[in-house]
């Protein structure tokens, strides 16, 4: 209604406005159309003259006229291309050739000969033509020789020829205009006038503004141009006074303002109707408006509220409805995270078709167990969380063990059963904390019930969390550590069980966190496994090793070979080999000093490619240990494919074995086998001297445990090796 009422205001202040406006416009284009005329009347005053002055020149090419019949074919001819009436040459000495035959009155000849000759050219207008005595235009040129007139050449035209010039056609024919001399006496007008001067004609009238009659008079005597209105007997109008650039003369257009009333009537009508559309279509468009406002909110809310596969709510109407809805369960409630196993499989086998259709039919089944203060959504994919009133965790159990009974039993699609498995990740409200947090949480309880086989269905425990936590600072200063020398390599040694002499060292690393101390490496080197860190610090490792191995050289000791361990990372590396080639290259350390362990799953999960990087390990002269025989499943087969310079016997070999005779039973048989295979048996984690003395027993080559020595710090292994080249020792 105020929009209404403001273009109803606005269109009472245009009507009002409209005729001024108009006013202002039509003396505009008045005045535009007054010098259009002028302008187009000088030029073909001019453009006749030019004429003139060029049939002149050839008039003078043939003085002094000996040819009279030659000179009227001249004219003749001219006077046909040029719409002339008349046109003749009058002689110095009172001569005339005329273009057509004609007896002109000798005072009018004179007249037009001495003007002529005097001021070498002349115009007049309402002159009669000395043949029939109606008004013509009277034009004439010097014929010169020697730059000395010897005649004139004139021409008559008829005023017709310039009167449609006077016609203001731009203003629809409704005024006119004509020439004056600046005395007031009329030369030329659209219409033949009636009045001697036209001074006389408006000294009567009255003019709008301060403008009298006879300041009128004096501007046109001064030579201005100017625009003024004046009211008459014949009603209102405007007329334009222009000054032109022959013989002092004025163009005077005249235009009445009925044709301004008619013009503003016009558009008024027009207005009115233009604006009755306007607000009809203003009513139209409101109502639109409205409805289309309306339609699009229930499209928006559908697009951003609600899951276009399922028809159920999405993740934003969840976080948008979250902390009402937990409010109006009084804080007794759990969220609940849980998506369909392996549900990429179901897509893969029966089609993304057959996929949605499941996702529904889960949608469908949730609403049929969810209470109207209770709500879920679909997060991506196969994801759905739930917020769930909770009371217990038993009974609460119970309800997640029913849902997922009923998910899977009502799993047909299309008559047929899709088995579906579902795992449920549940976090306790017991704080107060946002809802991306609790998110948090309850992934890290899916992620723990996707690991089980039987119940799917686990809560959030706080030690998850620290868990994680810890592992993200350790992978938060990962990179630095390395950079800053956090890692440290100590070396274990090797001893022979006959001698008791150190027959070489495996090289270990300790990370020496200033905040935490000394870190084991099952804390971090786990995590270094699954982001992909293990591979630099293996390296890192290496090249400590290699040179240790040159700085022990320089200083004349007489180093052991070193094993170095290898992630299963390395197998599927291309650069492994050449880099450890570099490195150990770099220091000038022979290839026998460096031995490569490989753990005993490495190997079993890509036997082909472990077979392969052995073979080069040994073209290039490193031998080869397999670590931690006995915690996968070892092959004999396996083992007699793959040729190790050593295998290692895992620690919990000896878990216990004091009082479980059918352990020392497996150990003598992997002793026995293993050597028979001509493979050196390495023994790690030999803490007591029974295990020491039943392990020698046994066959077992060399020792490695905290029995003979601990891992060292690379300064103190080096000391041991001072003292093995000590003379005394």
């Amino acid at each position: 209604m105020a929009a209404a009422l403001v273009i109803g205001a606005g269109v009472a202040l245009y009507w009002r406005q409209v005729s001024h406006i108009l006013e202002r416009d039509v003396k505009s284009h008045v005045a535009a159309a007054g010098e259009e005329a002028a302008s187009d009347f000088n030029r073909l005053i001019q453009t006749d003259q030019q004429v003139l002055e060029s049939i002149a020149i050839t008039v003078e090419d043939t003085y002094p006229w000996t040819e009279p019949a030659r000179l009227t074919e001249f004219l003749q001819r001219q006077t046909r291309h040029n719409y002339f009436k008349l046109l003749g040459v009058i002689t110095e000495d009172g001569k005339i050739y005329l273009s057509a035959p004609a007896q002109l009155d000798p005072a009018f000849v004179a007249d037009v000969k001495a003007r002529t000759l005097e001021e070498g050219h002349y115009l007049s207008v309402r002159q009669a033509d000395p043949v029939d005595g109606e008004d013509v235009l009277v034009q004439s040129v010097a014929i010169l020789q020697q730059d000395r007139p010897v005649g004139a050449l004139f021409a008559l035209q008829m005023p017709e020829r310039y009167r449609p010039l006077l016609a203001l056609s731009a203003m629809g024919n409704r005024g006119y205009s004509m020439v004056v001399q600046r005395s007031g006496v009329p030369v030329l007008g659209y219409y033949k006038t009636s009045f001697a001067n036209v001074f006389d004609l408006l000294s009567h009238a009255d003019f709008d503004g301060d403008m009298t009659p006879e300041q009128l008079q004096a501007s046109v005597q001064e030579g201005k141009h100017f625009l003024v209105g004046y009211r008459a007997t014949t009603g209102h109008r405007f007329l334009h006074f222009i000054p032109l650039e022959i013989n002092d003369w004025y163009l005077i257009s005249a235009l009445p303002t009925t044709f301004i009333a008619q013009q503003a009537q016009r558009l008024t009508w027009l207005s009115l109707f233009l604006v009755v559309s306007v607000f009809g279509v203003f009513l139209a468009l409101i109502f639109y408006i409205f409805h289309m406002r309306d339609y699009s909110n229930r499209q928006l809310f559908t697009t951003a509220f609600v899951d276009q596969l399922t028809g159920a709510d999405n993740f934003n109407r969840m976080c948008e409805q979250f902390a009402d809805k937990l409010a109006g369960l009084n804080g007794q409630a759990a969220l609940v995270i849980f998506d369909i196993n392996k549900f990429k499989v179901i897509n893969d086998l029966h089609g993304y078709e057959r996929g949605n259709q499941v996702l529904q039919r889960v949608a469908r089944v949730l609403r049929e167990n969810i209470t109207p203060e209770e709500c879920f959504c679909r997060s991506t994919a196969d994801n759905f969380i739930l917020l769930l009133k909770y009371t217990d965790r038993k009974s609460f159990r119970a309800r997640i063990h029913s849902l997922a009974t009923q998910l899977r039993r009502d799993c047909t699609v299309a008559d047929s059963c899709l088995m579906i498995d579902v795992a449920f990740g549940v976090y306790e409200v017991k704080e107060n904390i946002p809802f991306y947090i609790m998110l948090d949480r309850a992934h890290l309880a899916l992620e723990n019930a996707k690991k089980m086989s039987f119940d799917k269905c686990q809560f959030y425990d706080e030690a998850d969390r620290k868990r994680i936590v810890a592992e993200k600072q350790i992978e938060n200063t990962m990179e630095a550590a390395l950079d800053h020398g956090d890692f440290a390599v100590y070396l274990q040694p090797k001893c022979d069980f006959a001698t008791g002499k150190m027959r070489g060292a495996e090289a270990l690393v300790r990370w020496n966190r200033l905040s935490e101390g000394v870190i084991r490496p099952d804390d971090f080197i786990p995590i270094f496994e699954k982001n992909g860190f293990i591979l630099r610090l293996d390296m890192f490792i290496l090249e400590s090793v290699a040179r240790l191995l040159a700085a022990w050289k320089v200083k004349g000791l007489q180093p052991v070979p070193i094993a170095v361990n290898f992630s299963r990372l390395h197998l599927n590396d291309s650069r492994y080999i050449p880099q450890m080639l570099r490195l150990v290259d770099k220091y000038d350390v022979p290839h026998e000093m460096i031995e490569v362990e490989l753990t005993e799953s490495v190997i079993f999960n890509n036997l082909t490619r472990a077979q392969d990087v052995i073979t080069q390990l040994h073209r290039q002269g490193f031998s080869v240990a397999m670590d931690d025989f006995g915690s996968g499943y070892s092959s004999l087969n396996v083992l007699k494919s793959l040729q190790f310079d050593s295998i290692k016997l895992d620690k919990e070999f000896l878990s216990g074995f004091e009082d479980n005779p059918h352990a020392h039973k497996v150990i003598e048989g992997a002793v026995a086998m293993i050597k028979s295979l001509g493979i050196q048996v390495v023994a790690e984690g030999v803490e007591t001297r029974e295990q020491a003395d039943f392990l020698r027993q046994t066959g077992c080559d060399v020792a490695q445990g905290y029995f003979f020595s601990r891992p060292l710090p690379a300064a103190q292994f080096e000391s041991l090796l001072q003292q093995a080249a000590s003379p005394d020792k």
